[in-house]
């Protein structure tokens, strides 16, 4: 595919009629097929490599009547197929606003972008409001076509747009009612702008929200690692405990060995969330009881751990991981199995756990293990 000409050259050209534009369209569909899917993975990939979160990449090839209707609209100047520049489109949908601009120098690293033909939409009135990207027509660079697998699509061209997840919903809920907007009464056009206007909003808010939860992570690390007095165990302080305390990794490896198992790098937050509420209904409600408490039943947790799992537990998935952090799972059970039964069917119950085992022998193995173990 040809690059643009400038809209002072189109108009000495002739106009290609529909049908011999969608021939050219039908013969080329395959290999825009293809080279849709191809941009699609490796834009994925590209994120990935940066390690940038995204929501999702979308891609597609413009449909037949998309493209007859476009072509024919007497708005736009197009002389041929090729002055159509979203043949293939793929879009990259951001979390945050934020975000764009880290994924466009991404995109205008790995591909050669054609400015004349580009659009940041972002750049709107300022009484405006309503879609957000940033347009990007686009080819790949020379470095990539030099490989063997992409050389074939050295001039397809393609649209990559970027916006976030808002301003992408609101994308997809206006354009049904796009091309009608000029002919709404002024009260219809009105509520568009408002609740445009609200989805700016919001999106400023998120923005303002993570910028307060990444101070508060931070702060909360930094007392942490000072050993802060009276730090309540919750998800944000627990999380940060189990990545930074020595004592938790020793014991973690000892149940890793113990149970033959490896243990994951990563951790969800739900599992921290869940952790933190064992905890506390351990007794355990500030890290330093933790950390004291883990100190001191260093030694029983791996052996109370051996036993359960040879006499009540059942077998574990083969190829499971465990999660950092397992060894606060093991202990809050512990504690609770030495204050008897009845506790610890209290405890399962809370935790939206019920056992199949023995809850009796749990019990008293625990006990055995402390006596062997004394604080």
């Amino acid at each position: 595919m040809g690059r643009w000409m400038a809209s002072s050259e189109k108009q000495d050209l002739p106009k290609v009629s529909i049908e011999q534009v969608l021939a050219e369209f039908d013969r080329k569909k395959e290999a825009l097929t293809t080279f849709c899917e191809k941009t699609k993975i490796l834009i994925e990939e590209i994120l990935q490599d940066a390690k940038i979160q995204y929501q999702s990449v979308q891609a597609r090839v413009k449909t037949r009547d998309k493209l007859r209707d476009k072509y024919l609209d007497q708005r736009r100047n197009y002389k041929k197929l090729d002055d159509i520049t979203d043949q293939v489109a793929v879009r990259v949908i951001t979390y945050y606003e934020d975000e764009v601009d880290r994924v466009a120098e991404i995109i205008k690293r790995e591909f050669e972008i054609d400015p004349e033909n580009s659009v940041d939409k972002r750049e709107a009135e300022a009484d405006k409001f309503g879609y957000y990207a940033l347009n990007y027509v686009c080819k790949y660079s020379k470095v990539r076509t030099s490989q063997v697998e992409y050389k074939k699509f050295t001039d397809v061209w393609c649209e990559i747009q970027i916006t976030s997840i808002l301003r992408h919903t609101w994308s997809e809920l206006e354009h049904p009612w796009y091309d009608l907007k000029d002919a709404f009464p002024a009260s219809i056009k009105r509520r568009f702008a408002r609740m445009a206007a609200l989805l700016e909003i919001a999106e400023s808010e998120f923005l303002s929200l993570r910028k307060v939860q990444s101070d508060y992570q931070k702060s909360v690390a930094v007392r942490v690692e000072a050993n802060v007095p009276d730090l309540p165990v919750d998800a944000v302080s627990l999380r940060t405990f189990i990545e930074q305390d020595p004592l938790v990794a020793e014991v973690d490896r000892s149940l890793s060995l113990n149970m033959g198992l490896g243990i994951s790098e990563s951790f969800p937050d739900g599992w921290t969330e869940a952790r933190a509420a064992a905890l506390k209904k351990a007794g355990l409600t500030k890290l330093q009881d933790v950390s004291d408490c883990l100190k001191s039943r260093r030694n029983a947790i791996p052996e109370y751990v051996r036993r359960c799992r040879k006499e009540l537990w059942p077998p574990a998935p083969q190829g499971v991981l465990l999660y950092k952090g397992i060894s606060l799972h093991h202990l809050a059970g512990f504690v609770v199995s030495l204050e008897g039964e009845e506790k610890l069917i209290e405890f399962h119950k809370a935790s939206g756990f019920v056992s199949g085992w023995d809850i009796k022998r749990q019990v008293e193995i625990a006990r055995e293990v402390a006596l062997k173990f004394p604080d």
